[in-house]
């Protein structure tokens, strides 16, 4: 990963260090840690792996130094810093840019000459891949796709066509982008009818989207993933949805086509959001709710979620609940 001195780390985290000239040249958990390894504390109950880590420096909090028994650097948010450690280090993995011979690249697309393209990936007609992107193997790109500087694309993942992906997202393993959304009509004869899906999927800078996870298309208007957007695995965005910048959502989560989630929201595990409905800035749902109508109150956080118990108990309950 390559080495680097204890104060152009600090630096790097807006931390001060009690020693500069310590020599650091990886990170880790405290328990893993080895004598060159940089580490963080941010939790009393790790206070025995602070106590027992090898690590050469760890970074806290300065009210936390007095329990350290050796160099470290204090920082305001430990785990915000380690984070900033942690991408210092991967970011030294050098990727030799080229275009694998089994890839297959329509003609009229264009790509940067310092970007990778990896074997039996697919690029349609009229595609832009910016630079220093890195396409993995095994990739299907459709066509009048565009994918900005620095975004990498892992092993699996299908773009659709006219999808258009910002500068430096990153997107897991077998994720789709740009499918059909779920529009069917139904007619005399109850037989559903397919409403073709004409729009697309438009993702804006820095935004990351986990392995496994689908994002439709547009009916008519686009999709919207804004910056800043964080996305974990085995996610559902409907067609027509609007995430603003900020958002995080957690795996599992569903939501259904044309809603609009504001900024800077955090959505739990397995919560599920109903469609057409508008969710307001800074809102946080617990996991595992159910939103069935908007939420235009912002700052709040929602939980819907009972405890579990022996089945006979929950009805019980569930009578009470109802009044009955």
């Amino acid at each position: 990963m390559g080495d680097i001195t204890s104060e152009k780390l600090s630096l790097i985290i807006d931390g001060t260090c009690s020693n500069k000239n310590i020599i650091i040249d990886n990170f880790s958990s405290l328990k893993s840690s080895n004598e060159s390894s940089v580490t963080f504390f941010s939790d009393l109950k790790l206070i025995d792996d602070l106590k027992n880590t090898k690590a050469k420096v760890v970074i806290l909090k300065q009210e936390d130094v007095a329990l350290r028994d050796g160099d470290w650097i204090v920082v305001d948010d430990p785990y915000l810093a380690f984070s900033k450690v942690a991408n210092f280090f991967l970011k030294k993995n050098i990727y030799k840019f080229g275009i694998n011979s089994n890839a297959n690249i329509d003609p009229d697309t264009k790509i940067s000459q310092d970007c990778y393209i990896g074997p039996f990936t697919s690029i349609g007609s009229k595609s832009i891949i910016g630079n220093h992107a890195f396409i993995s193997s095994n990739i299907s790109i459709g066509n009048n796709v565009s994918i900005g500087e620095g975004s990498k694309l892992h092993p699996n993942v299908t773009i659709g066509n006219d999808v258009v992906i910002g500068k430096n997202c990153e997107i897991f393993s077998n994720t789709s982008i740009g499918t059909d959304g779920f529009g069917y009509a139904q007619d005399l004869n109850k037989i559903w009818n397919k409403i073709p899906q004409i729009g697309s999927v438009v993702i804006h800078n820095n935004v990351d989207i986990g392995a496994n996870t689908t994002i439709d298309r547009g009916a008519i208007d686009n999709t919207v993933i804004c910056s800043g957007v964080k996305i974990d695995n085995q996610v559902q965005v409907g067609h027509n949805c609007y995430i603003d910048e900020n958002t995080i959502i957690a795996g599992c989560v569903g939501i259904a086509g044309s809603t609009r989630i504001g900024k800077n929201c955090k959505i739990g595990g397995a919560a599920m959001i109903l469609g057409h409905l508008e969710i307001n800035d800074n809102i946080t749902i617990s996991p595992g709710t159910m939103i069935t109508k908007s939420l235009n109150n912002s700052n709040n956080k929602y939980t819907a979620i009972m405890p579990f118990m022996e089945h006979k108990e929950w009805l019980k309950l569930a009578v009470k609940l109802r009044g009955k």
